[in-house]
């Protein structure tokens, strides 16, 4: 039987992908707390934690070449709960048409809850390093580009 606070963490993160796929500035944060960082790695990506305002940011200027945007769980891959520390594993893939063609990514992302696991206070983000190094060029070249326009 599953504790309650374990439903709970499993629910938001459910409900985190959901807004995630909305792909809006406010979505992606909606199941955030205020004080919550995401941060990239591994650090030869080289990218520093984000706040929330941050990322929504990021994600507006995505939007402009990337206009759709969908997360969802490895095939067979279930999230993984630890309740005492309140973290949520989980095993995602991307894809995306975008002005520079498909954009398909694999990750697994930590996610750290807060006490009632109810908002995310803490996404650490593996994405596919090589994958991502090498798509992340063309997609700000795009971006630039569209902000000309």
């Amino acid at each position: 039987m599953s504790s309650p606070l374990r439903e709970q963490l499993l629910k938001t993160a459910k409900l985190f992908i959901e807004a995630f796929n909305e792909f809006t500035p406010e979505s992606v944060v909606r199941y955030r707390s205020p004080g919550c960082k995401h941060k990239i790695v591994p650090d030869t990506l080289k990218s520093a934690p984000q706040s929330n305002d941050e990322y929504a940011a990021l994600i507006a200027a995505m939007g402009t070449v990337m206009p759709e945007f969908k997360l969802r769980f490895v095939d067979g891959g279930e999230p993984v709960v630890d309740e005492v520390n309140r973290k949520v594993v989980l095993h995602l893939k991307s894809r995306s048409e975008t002005a520079v063609g498909l954009y398909e990514n694999e990750y697994v992302w930590i996610l750290t809850l807060s006490e009632d696991g109810r908002l995310i206070d803490d996404i650490v983000e593996f994405a596919d390093s090589l994958y991502t190094s090498e798509q992340l060029p063309k997609l700000r070249k795009a971006i630039e580009e569209a902000a000309k326009r």
